[in-house]
């Protein structure tokens, strides 16, 4: 898998990241270890929606708005 430099950078500072790689033909997102244990850990919601949670969290911040224009 290649990523750009904007994508690693990201990646390293904790945010996730979609992409829709070609044998899936699906976007996805792309989280550090760390992210997604700490989103598995949560006890108040069942994992999916944790996970769900923060991602949609993460992709709805105005810092985000970079990379959605990019990916056009």
């Amino acid at each position: 898998m290649n990523l750009t430099n904007e994508q690693v950078r990201a990646i390293r500072e904790g945010e996730p990241i979609a992409i829709v790689p070609p044998e899936v033909g699906e976007e996805c997102i792309l989280l550090r270890r760390d992210v997604y244990d700490r989103v598995v850990t949560e006890r108040d919601l069942p994992t999916s929606r944790a996970i769900a949670a923060v991602v949609r969290a993460t992709l709805e911040d105005d810092q985000f708005d970079d990379y959605r224009e990019y990916r056009r």
